[in-house]
Formats: C-alpha cells, sequence, structure tokens
C-alpha cells in the first residue's frame, strides 16, 4: 500500500467521524428546536469534511513517510 492511499484512508476515517459527530450534533441541535443557520453550517461542514480530510490525507501521507524514514 502506498502512503498516498494510507492518509487517504486515515483521512477518510477522520471524516467519517466528524461526519457521525456533527450528525449526533445537528440532531440534539433539532430536538432542542434550535434549527437555523447553526445546524445548516454543521451539515456543511461535516459534508465537506467527507471530502476534504481524504484529498489531505492523499498529498500529506507521502510527506509524513518521508518524514519517518519509511521507503
Amino acid at each position: 500500500m502506498s502512503a498516498s492511499l494510507i492518509g487517504g484512508l486515515v483521512g477518510l476515517a477522520f471524516g467519517i467521524g466528524d461526519y457521525l459527530l456533527f450528525g449526533a450534533l445537528i440532531t440534539r441541535a433539532v430536538r432542542r428546536g434550535e434549527e437555523g443557520v447553526g445546524t445548516s453550517a454543521l451539515d456543511i461542514a461535516r459534508k465537506a469534511q467527507l471530502i476534504l480530510f481524504p484529498l489531505v490525507g492523499w498529498f500529506l501521507g507521502p510527506y509524513a513517510a518521508g518524514l519517518s524514514g519509511a521507503p
């Protein structure tokens, strides 16, 4: 497995974790009746992180592998 793929998978794992966490926050806010700009901003942020974290991991994976001395 290449360092880029490992970085992308780690980024995807973090993205999924944030997606679930923000989903729980949105659900809690809706239950309290706090719908509005905040919940829609969290929804946009969680969807963006699901895409951006794997991309960042894809590019930072080889850099991190190079710093650790891995081939």
